[in-house]
């Protein structure tokens, strides 16, 4: 019975933490300054005129009624029209999660390449001058803003030595080497700041299990230092390494919205300034929704990962970290 609760359990908790989002998105975006039909229709429309056009949009109705009816529409996945563009929310989110989706996700792999490696190795080098350096290169990094990072890497990298573009996306249609490279300056300008953090934090797990009996049993025992690492160090460090990374996709998301506009990237984080200006409200919405929905949904598969690298670890005691 206890392996069909948990699942149903963690299904129900997170509609509901979705449900509520959508509440809070929802109201939030309604209490956004500016008026919709006055962006469209300019400063100077006649009261009718913007009347005709709020009728139209639905801006007229009461905010339980218009709540009612997008939370509808998003059960048959309709995020609603775009007032600027005209045309589904959904068909702009998955045009520009085209290049979104694998830039961020590269940024994710490009930090845990990054900081785990760093972390351990300075775990295992603790006081000594390559553990010293590294780290004082990790808390530089993470003290540096995406922005100013994406704007020294653009001018040094693709300016100066002309090593990757300065900007744009190649587009799929130019094959999965271009996208790469087009995408592979930004995706580091994200991944440093996070990969200094996950670094330092993966440092201070790999202490604290270095510094058990059963590592100093395994070193007794004649297992070589790679193997005490391996076998011993890495698994017993990976639940708090699990929790960081959770939590740094968040900050992958919102630095994607900077990183995007100073490369000239048309994507998810783009679109959402662009409708933010226009007071283009379903865009708005939409694009919020998606990003809290994934960093709802990807808590909880971090802390199923974490159960399933680590069995001593419970389901509650996950939670409670969580």
């Amino acid at each position: 019975m206890q392996r069909f609760v948990l699942p149903f359990r963690f299904f129900a908790s997170r509609m509901v933490l979705l449900g509520v989002a959508s509440v809070l998105v929802f109201s939030c975006m309604t209490l956004l300054p500016g008026d919709p039909a006055e962006v469209l229709l300019g400063v100077d429309a006649q009261p009718d005129t913007l009347a005709a056009l709020h009728h139209t949009l639905g801006l007229d109705q009461p905010f339980f009624i218009r709540y009612l009816h997008w939370l509808g529409n998003l059960f048959k996945g309709d995020f609603g029209q775009s007032y600027s563009y005209n045309v589904a929310v959904w068909q702009l989110l998955s045009e520009r999660l085209q290049l979104s989706a694998p830039l961020a996700g590269l940024a994710l792999v490009l930090s845990i390449c990054l900081g785990v490696p760093l972390g351990v190795l300075t775990a295992t080098q603790r006081g000594k001058p390559i553990d010293i350096v590294v780290m004082g290169a990790l808390q530089f990094t993470k003290a540096i803003p995406d922005f100013w990072l994406a704007m020294i890497l653009t001018g040094f990298f693709a300016l100066t030595l002309h090593w990757f573009p300065a900007g744009g996306f190649s587009g799929w249609e130019q094959g999965a080497g271009a996208v790469l490279w087009s995408l592979l300056l930004p995706a580091i300008a994200l991944a440093l700041p996070q990969a200094a953090v996950l670094g330092r934090y993966t440092r201070s797990a790999a202490i604290a299990v270095l510094e058990e009996p059963f590592v100093l049993t395994a070193r007794a025992h004649g297992l070589s230092e790679r193997a005490v690492l391996t076998r011993h160090v890495l698994p017993r460090s990976l639940p708090p390494v699990l929790a960081v990374i959770s939590l740094q996709i968040p900050l992958l998301l919102s630095g994607t919205i900077i990183v995007e506009n100073v490369f000239n990237l048309k994507g998810t984080g783009a679109l959402l300034l662009e409708a933010v200006s226009q007071r283009d409200l379903p865009v708005v919405q939409g694009c919020v929704l998606l990003i809290v929905a994934l960093v709802i949904f990807e808590k909880g598969f971090f802390e199923w990962l974490e159960i399933k690298l680590s069995p001593w670890v419970s389901y509650h005691q996950s939670r409670q970290r969580a």
